[in-house]
């Protein structure tokens, strides 16, 4: 009896220890408020991904209306800067950014979309 739970305990080590190795913990998504997302534009990339398309804040690069698609615009996406995502309240970009996070980009989402962003008194732009 104490034999057989002692490997059931080694055994669930190893499968823990084994499970470690494999989550990548160096992208994770990280929630920023409005004026942080302000001093991460120049710096990252900027994607919005509210649909139907409801305006965007200065200085976004890719406004991506088929947010649901990933791979339809995975390759405009650069691995080598951050992403700063948004949408117009933030459930939309939090989807996103797990799909991104996932795939090894460091991911910065707006809490509050761009709702927050004009509370903060911050303005939209329409194209």
């Amino acid at each position: 009896m104490k034999k057989n739970l002692v490997y059931l305990i080694l055994g669930a080590i190893i499968i823990m220890a084994v499970g470690v190795t494999f989550v990548d913990f160096d992208n994770q998504i990280v929630s920023v408020n409005s004026e942080e997302f302000a001093n991460l534009i120049d710096a990252a990339f900027v994607l919005q991904v509210h649909e139907p398309y409801y305006g965007e804040i200065e200085g976004t690069d890719l406004v991506v209306e088929d947010w649901d698609n990933l791979d339809s615009y995975i390759d405009k996406l650069p691995k080598d800067k951050k992403i700063a995502i948004y949408c117009r309240s933030g459930r939309m970009s939090g989807i996103v950014a797990e799909q991104l996070a996932e795939r090894g980009y460091d991911v910065y989402d707006l809490e509050g979309g761009m709702n927050a962003w004009q509370e903060s008194g911050k303005e939209l732009i329409v194209r």
